[in-house]
């Protein structure tokens, strides 16, 4: 029969006795396995074992999930499930129904591979199939194996049957009739088609049956049947991802199913399909086995060198992991289109309630005998007034062929032929005939749409509520076609009138605006994707809004929200001067957060840069202050070798002076960057400059052994005399420091109207990543030679800074293994300017601190007096006090000034001791010596009004201290 709909019970009924035979069948087979078991105590043991000391391997588990996948894609299973479904019910019952049908055929196949296993051995491994009917033969039982013979037949002519069937409707309405239907196929005169459609269906299942006998002809004879089955369900697998996504995922689309459908299948027919005819001798298998062209990461069994699986499992790995892929990224890639996800909606929201349709008239001269005559011609007359007769009845209408047809019959006449065609050769069908009614091809869209619901409005009131509206109105139907707009709606868009009608889809509307430009993207997004994007906003009736560019210069805000019945509404309002504002703050904002940004960019590198110069400071400092005090140690020690007291007394000298130098060169530092260091620029012989530099360095490089050589000519030079000697003799320094043997030499160079005065050494040179940063502070190329020289690492920074201050430009060439040469470059001066520079006095001018006194309370009484000795010095009369008690009992004795150790191992530490001295006189401030320089402790001091001095104890910095406090308090 020509309607693919129709349910066919004799079918059925024939394919279910088979299914109930085939059942008898295999149960009687398992009983007499069993009872065979007992009869001739069989040990079965063995075969037990065998089944169930392995784990599932994995082509157990492919197989499994092939199987499972299997019972959603093949077409016999579509067939039976949903094309033969009479009733809703029928569903739940098959549900337990076909579950206990595989459960006891499951339990039978177990004891009679038991038996099998224990009587054949491994000489059946290759015939499985075969047991069922190997087993009643070997004992004699005739009827059984006949009754076996005649299920297996059952079986599998119910399958081909069942299976051709579906295969011949799916091909016949789905490839053939759109085929032939687009190229004018049922346009002709002929009285029925119902006919040929039959025949086109015979045609195919005789194809399909051939083509099968064809390949098992040309395969080995004894190949298991499983083996083609596995195969065949690795092939319709591939149908899998499309559809499992197709009704659950609303992003899938049309071209990603294709895309993944391509693709899997070639991988299927790469890696399973043409190796198996190959093996078969169909051609050379030389290729299976290393891969084509001797590429052996494309061995089909091997695919991109991944073994461990057999051909079945490796081949459905490979196919569906490229289909769920191709599949989800062109799906991302390219969306779903307006009509793929109206068609889409009812399985992606079945539950959704929709309003059912009025029954409206249809525009033209259609009759209901036209669309008899069409349904006559692809159902066969007979059954085409059968329907109509039966519709009408539906209705309770009398059928009258001469009526014009409505919206439902027209519905109906396309799910009458979509039974026969598809629903695809339907649209087709009617869409033609619709045509030459004279219908325009938006009124066929609008009565063929089987969710077109009409929004019916009381237009008087509708427009002249949205005329005097100042934003831009349109309203669609849950179809997403226009019912409604306004004058201000045309305006902003400028559509042309032939398009502003009811029923005009709007999405033809929103590519109309982009193909010309009208609406453009503020925020740089593609066209197309804004589309699909607001289209998809539309139809899941979520709200939006989006601004457009239109002309030039103004701005269109669209918002949309869903109405409460179906449908939705969209607004465009002109808010051009709202972003001609709003981009002149965004301008504004804009640059202040870059200036801010600047300055936190610049804040946290100066930080990291403070962080990194204290804790070199530190450790730099606390080295020869460590080595000093080990001397000194040691002096103390030795009462009776003067000599050695002696050295002993040098080295505490020298470390003393390394600290010293370091902390002068960190007030250079420090004076330089806060500009306190003014240049005193004059001129000046240079040749003299640098003859006194000799005279002071000569006897260091004799006494290192080192050849000391001048080549400077006699130029004047205008610079800072003092300042550029520092220069000279940092680069000296560091050439003395450096250089083990051979020579230094110190010259100048014309350069124009410039002389650059030059270093050159012998020493070992610096490797040429570490010339960018040896002039930053603490920053040294480490060469440990055995006279031990060392330098601080803030000559070089210095000598940067105080070029930077006098404008001159410094330069550094060095070769690894050969030697360095620094250079200043200072301007050329006229001779006649020279003058002698006015030597310039460095002194301190130190607040007077005589007559001062100050209480120390510390439980090291080293540490008061070290104390006494130093403040001694200064004129400050030290109190000095090691208990709390002992303090308290001392305070009148009037001091100025507070000092205290935090940690005193007493009862009360040493803010608590602050709090307890000052309890009479609020007046006196006090600071804490301690090592311990926590954040938390500085905050606790700070909020008690007291400072933090940390140990060891800077005496300028304790000199600074008593001099701001002695000013406040010396009067009291």
């Amino acid at each position: 029969q020509a309607d693919a709909t129709e349910h066919r019970p004799g079918l059925m009924l024939a394919i279910a006795f088979e299914s109930l035979v085939k059942l008898i069948a295999l149960i009687a087979v398992g009983i007499f396995a069993v009872s065979w078991t007992y009869a001739d105590q069989l040990n079965v043991t063995d075969a037990l074992k065998t089944l169930t000391e392995h784990t599932a391997s994995m082509s157990f588990i492919g197989q499994t999930l092939l199987a499972f996948a299997a019972v959603v894609c093949l077409p016999r299973q579509f067939h039976v499930a949903i094309v033969e479904c009479g009733e809703v019910k029928d569903i739940r019952s098959a549900r337990w129904m076909f579950s206990f049908y595989l459960i006891l055929i499951a339990l039978m196949v177990l004891p009679i591979t038991v038996v099998s296993l224990n009587v054949f051995g491994d000489t059946a491994v290759g015939a499985v199939d075969s047991y069922v009917l190997a087993l009643p033969l070997l004992k004699d039982q005739t009827a059984l194996a006949l009754l076996v013979y005649i299920g297996g037949f059952s079986a599998a002519t119910g399958m081909m049957i069942v299976t051709s069937v579906a295969l011949a409707t799916m091909i016949s309405n789905d490839l053939i009739m759109p085929f032939l239907l687009r190229r004018g196929w049922a346009e002709g005169e002929r009285a029925d088609y119902s006919q040929s459609l039959l025949w086109m269906r015979r045609v195919a299942v005789f194809v399909l049956v051939m083509a099968a006998y064809g390949y098992y002809a040309g395969t080995s004879s004894d190949t298991a049947l499983s083996a083609y089955g596995l195969m065949a369900f690795a092939a319709v697998v591939q149908f899998a991802p499309g559809l499992i996504g197709g009704i659950t995922w609303m992003g899938a689309s049309r071209r990603g199913v294709e895309a993944g459908l391509m693709v899997g299948s070639l991988l299927w027919a790469y890696t399973l399909l043409l190796p198996s005819l190959a093996h078969f001798g169909w051609f050379s298998d030389a290729w299976v086995e290393t891969g084509p062209f001797g590429m052996t990461w494309l061995k089909p069994h091997q695919l991109f060198g991944v073994g461990g699986m057999d051909p079945l499992t490796h081949g459905t790995f490979w196919s569906l992991l490229f289909n769920s892929s191709f599949f989800i990224l062109f799906s991302l890639a390219k969306g779903p289109t307006l009509g793929e996800r109206l068609r889409a909606r009812p399985f992606l929201d079945p539950y959704a309630q929709h309003r059912r349709l009025e029954s409206m008239d249809v525009p033209g001269n259609l009759l209901v005998q036209d669309l008899m005559v069409i349904s006559g011609r692809i159902v066969g007359d007979a059954k085409a007034t059968w329907a109509f007769e039966s519709h009408a009845r539906e209705r309770e209408l009398e059928l009258n062929k001469d009526l014009r047809a409505d919206s439902e019959w027209v519905q109906f006449t396309e799910l009458l032929l979509a039974a026969v065609v598809g629903a695809a050769s339907a649209r087709l069908v009617l869409s033609s005939a619709l045509r030459g009614s004279g219908l325009e091809v938006d009124v066929i869209v609008s009565v063929l749409d089987e969710t077109r619901q009409e929004l019916r409005f009381n237009r008087d009131v509708l427009v002249s509520t949205l005329e005097n509206l100042e934003q831009g109105i349109s309203v669609v139907d849950a179809d997403m076609c226009l019912v409604a707009w306004n004058q201000r709606y045309e305006e902003f868009l400028d559509i042309p009138l032939r398009m502003l009608r009811v029923g005009q889809p709007v999405a033809d509307i929103m590519q109309y605006n982009a193909i010309r430009g009208r609406l453009r993207m503020t925020d740089g997004d593609d066209v197309a994707e804004a589309i699909e994007r607001r289209l998809s906003y539309m139809l899941e009736g979520r709200s939006y809004s989006v601004q457009r560019l239109v002309g030039d210069n103004q701005v269109l805000e669209l918002r949309g929200r869903p109405l409460p019945g179906g449908g939705y509404v969209t607004s465009y309002t002109d808010v051009t001067e709202f972003k001609r504002v709003e981009k002149e703050l965004l301008e504004i904002n804009m640059n202040l957060e870059q200036r801010v940004a600047e300055r936190t960019e610049e804040a946290e590198r100066a930080q990291q840069s403070r962080s990194y110069f204290l804790t070199a400071v530190s450790h730099d400092v606390l080295q020869p202050i460590n080595a000093a005090r080990l001397f000194a140690s040691a002096l103390h020690d030795t009462t009776d070798d003067v000599e050695q007291m002696r050295h002993l007394a040098e080295r505490v000298d020298t470390s003393l002076r390394a600290a010293e130098e370091l902390l002068e060169g960190l007030l250079d530092v420090s004076q330089l960057d806060s500009g306190g260091l003014q240049a005193e620029i004059h001129v000046f012989n240079a040749k003299e400059l640098v003859e006194d530099l000799y005279q002071q360095y000569a006897p260091s490089a004799k006494r290192r052994k080192l050849r000391l050589g001048v080549h400077m000519p006699s130029v004047y030079v205008r610079s800072d005399i003092r300042l550029l000697r520092r220069i000279l003799q940092n680069f000296l320094a560091n050439a003395l420091r450096y250089t083990q043997e051979g020579r230094i030499i110190i010259g100048g160079r014309v350069r124009g109207d410039e002389i650059e005065f030059q270093v050159w050494d012998s020493g070992q040179g610096i490797p040429a990543n570490h010339l960018e940063r040896i002039f930053d502070e603490f920053q040294r190329y480490e060469q440990n030679f055995d006279w031990g020289e060392r330098g601080l690492g803030l000559g070089l920074s210095i000598c940067q800074r105080i070029s930077i201050l006098l404008g001159h430009q410094l330069a550094v060439r060095s070769e690894v293994g050969k030697g360095s040469m620094f250079s200043v470059r200072v301007p050329i001066a006229p001779k006649e300017e020279a003058i002698k520079p006015s030597r310039v006095l460095s002194g301190h001018s130190d607040s007077p601190l005589a007559g001062m006194r100050v209480l120390c309370l510390d439980n090291d009484v080293e540490i008061i007096h070290g104390m006494q000795i130093l403040m001694g010095q200064w004129g400050v009369e030290v109190i000095a006090a090691t208990t709390i008690d002992e303090a308290l009992s001392k305070m009148d004795q009037r001091p100025h000034v507070l000092l205290a150790d935090y940690h005193l191992h007493d009862r009360l530490d040493g803010l608590d001791s602050l709090d307890a001295l000052r309890e009479n006189a609020r007046y006196l401030h006090g600071a804490l010596l301690t090592a311990d320089g926590s954040d938390e402790l500085r905050q606790k001091a700070r909020q008690r009004g007291y400072i933090v001095l940390t140990k060891p104890i800077k005496p300028a910095r304790l000199r600074s201290f008593l001099s701001a406090q002695y000013e406040s308090v010396k009067d009291r």
